[in-house]
């Protein structure tokens, strides 16, 4: 081909290739375009509560599935504590046992108590007596042996009694632990929610701390975005704020919680390495009143008025 008609080629394709190049500058400059008042974006969250079975044993009966909805202090799951109950028997009987045995020592308390007293009376007529003068030493040393060894089986019957005591105080704390553990047999929802996550199965054995049920809270719904040390003055704690989910055709009202008093570098999930090298700064935007089709991990934005 000659070098005219090479020119010729050339000088036809350029407009097309210009007009290529300035068409696709404008569409990034519209897609990249945001609305005024745009702050940032992220994902949904809202508190998640992981609910676990504080005694260990088998599931017999789970109340709730995935997705349902849970009022604070329902009934999520029932573990079989048959055998707690029955050593719960077994030391209610332990303190029938004890309570027998009282009867014998307060009799043996009460037969101390009466001969330390006859006994003494018999020691001060004697030391009486010895002061006088009509009583030999050898007598005088005698009842004072008998009173001490009198008062030591007084002391020896109380103490009995104060074992007694104690063991049975031992024995109504253990029944208290086990009364404890059968009611948390039920395993109740601390709050609100809907279960998002469920990590057993009916029949299945579990130990005391293992994972039942996620519950969220969906009546709070937040959003964490992050802000230059410019654009900080807009976010005072109580500032009202906007909203948009793709779910929800209206913006969705929301105020400033929380603003975080220290900076950060911005989260890897930005786009490009120069940003995430910029120190930002935390805020979150709780919603007010979220409608029921938010979700957790929804993409959001969030816009100020």
């Amino acid at each position: 081909m000659s070098n005219a008609g090479i020119r010729r080629r050339v000088a036809t394709q350029f407009p097309g290739v210009v007009c290529g190049a300035l068409l696709f500058a404008a569409l990034a400059g519209c897609g990249g375009d945001k609305s005024a008042g745009f702050a940032g974006s992220g994902t949904l969250e809202a508190t998640e509560v992981t609910v676990a079975a504080q005694t260990a044993g088998q599931i017999l009966r789970l109340s709730r599935d995935e997705g349902d909805a849970v009022a604070a202090g329902d009934t999520l799951a029932t573990i079989d504590v048959e055998k707690l109950m029955l050593q719960r028997r077994q030391l209610l009987a332990s303190v029938d046992e004890i309570r027998a045995n009282r009867r014998p020592v307060a009799e043996t308390v009460r037969q101390a108590t009466d001969n330390l007293e006859n006994i003494e009376k018999s020691y001060r007529r004697i030391n009486a007596l010895f002061e006088q003068g009509t009583a030999t030493q050898q007598q005088r040393d005698d009842a004072h042996t008998k009173y001490q060894v009198a008062q030591s089986q007084l002391e020896s019957a109380k103490a009995q009694g104060a074992m007694l005591d104690a063991r049975e105080a031992t024995v109504r704390a253990s029944i208290a632990l086990l009364d404890r553990q059968i009611r948390d047999g039920d395993v109740i929802a601390p709050l609100a929610g809907v279960i998002t996550e469920k990590y057993v199965e009916s029949g299945e054995i579990v130990g005391a701390g293992s994972a039942v049920f996620k519950i969220a809270d969906t009546k709070r719904f937040w959003i964490k975005v992050y802000v230059s040390e410019r654009d900080l003055g807009l976010f005072a704690v109580g500032s009202v704020a906007q909203v948009r989910v793709d779910a929800h055709p209206e913006p969705l009202s929301g105020a400033v919680s929380w603003v975080s008093p220290q900076a950060e570098f911005t989260p890897k999930n930005v786009e490009t390495r120069d940003a995430r090298a910029e120190l930002v700064y935390a805020v979150k935007v709780t919603i007010e009143n979220p409608p029921g089709v938010l979700k957790i991990g929804m993409p959001a934005e969030v816009h100020l008025k």
